[in-house]
């Protein structure tokens, strides 16, 4: 096998994150995957920097062949339905409710084709009061409460980077990956639905326990106490954290590293139950420890007594980190006409079917023909498909 879903054919309607990125994924893992995109300007993230084949495009959308289709045509429509009829997986990320507008949704497929897994991602879900309004990444952070753990609510900011979106992507793959398991079990396909809203209410799995359980309303200040974790800028002024959790050998650890034993014996933090109750008091005394020092010392000095911490790293630091470098983290993938574009890889190693980049991000409509034929199009018919403005 060249990937563990080689023979897995994905129509992608999607566009932005989280549907590419769902099938991004599953590319990755050696799905055939067909990108469907308007004909006139794609998927809108192909606007968003100097040529199509942009970093931001690139980074959802590797492993992929496009075709363009006008789904507002008859004829566009039945095309689509007839590379459904063979396909495994359908993902789509239109507003809730569009699908079936188009003629293209989960019953008019699944009728023609019963062994589909047909995912559809949404802001809010197919039911309940908001299955009508708009939604991107920051509506599901605060909607789903993340963002109220990630900044001060008095002083609310947004986040530098598109969690929800990302998320909910990764949780989609997550569900086609269990349904196309389960159609192995029972010979049948299903619909998977996951929305922003689902997918961040499910992540803060840790912050609603607590709250059912105590009562008490989780801030961007409650979980470091419980791990004990701390963040520190050091005398060159650059950032680090620790994290201690729960083994006594990393408190042990610290207070050897910062050259204060005698901590241990203090009577505000002799116990994890102690040193979470006084957190304040000990974060002040390791302020004042740790502000005398480079980084790189402090660093150092805390890993030699085998204490969890890490530099607080900015993304040029993240790939010049030998460890990122030696999991290969850091890709190239291929732009006609252009220099490769740099992306993060696979965040996962199988030993049998390892992830793989075989296949450039595709400019729009690249692949039509080779897609088109390959459900009977001679090249008279794409001539007039492309005249009708369908493709």
């Amino acid at each position: 096998m060249t990937g563990a879903l080689q023979g897995i054919k994905v129509l992608e309607v999607g566009s932005y994150v989280t549907g590419p990125y769902c099938g991004m994924l599953l590319g990755d893992l050696g799905a055939d995957v067909v990108k469907v995109e308007n004909p006139q300007y794609g998927d809108p993230f192909r606007g968003w920097g100097k040529t199509a084949l942009n970093p931001t495009f690139c980074s959802l959308n590797r492993n992929k062949r496009s075709l363009t289709l006008n789904l507002k045509k008859p004829e566009a429509k039945e095309i689509f339905l007839k590379l459904a009829d063979d396909a495994d997986v359908i993902i789509e990320n239109l507003r809730a409710g569009a699908s079936d507008g188009l003629g293209i949704g989960y019953e008019t497929v699944r009728a023609r084709n019963p062994n589909i897994v047909y995912c559809s991602i949404s802001g809010f879900g197919s039911e309940g009061p908001y299955t009508d309004r708009p939604a991107y990444d920051t509506i599901g952070q605060a909607m789903g409460g993340l963002l109220s753990l990630l900044t001060d609510v008095e002083d609310p900011k947004p986040m530098g980077i598109s969690l929800a979106d990302h998320l909910t992507g990764i949780f989609a793959c997550y569900g086609v990956l269990a349904a196309l398991n389960g159609r192995h079990v029972t010979g049948e396909g299903q619909h998977v639905e996951t929305s922003l809203l689902q997918s961040i209410v499910s992540f803060v799995q840790e912050n609603a326990a607590g709250y059912f359980d105590s009562g008490r309303v989780p801030s961007r200040g409650s979980r470091p106490r419980g791990p004990q974790v701390h963040c520190f800028v050091a005398s060159d002024g650059k950032p680090f954290v620790i994290h201690l959790s729960s083994p006594d050998k990393f408190w042990v650890g610290l207070t050897v590293a910062i050259g204060q034993p005698e901590l241990q014996q203090d009577e505000r933090f002799t116990d994890r139950g102690l040193r979470t109750q006084n957190y304040d008091d000990l974060h002040e005394i390791l302020v004042e420890a740790f502000s005398v020092g480079s980084r790189d010392h402090w660093l150092s000095t805390l890993n030699a007594n085998d204490v969890p911490c890490s530099p607080l790293n900015t993304i040029p630091e993240v790939f010049d980190d030998p460890q990122v470098q030696a999991l290969g983290m850091a890709i190239d993938l291929e732009r006609p006409g252009a220099t490769p574009v740099r992306v993060s890889g696979s965040p996962v190693k199988l030993s049998g079917t390892p992830a793989t980049y075989d296949i450039r991000p595709p400019l729009l409509g690249e692949h039509n023909e080779e897609v088109l034929r390959s459900i009977g199009y001679d090249a008279a018919s794409l001539e007039e498909l492309s005249k009708s403005a369908t493709i």
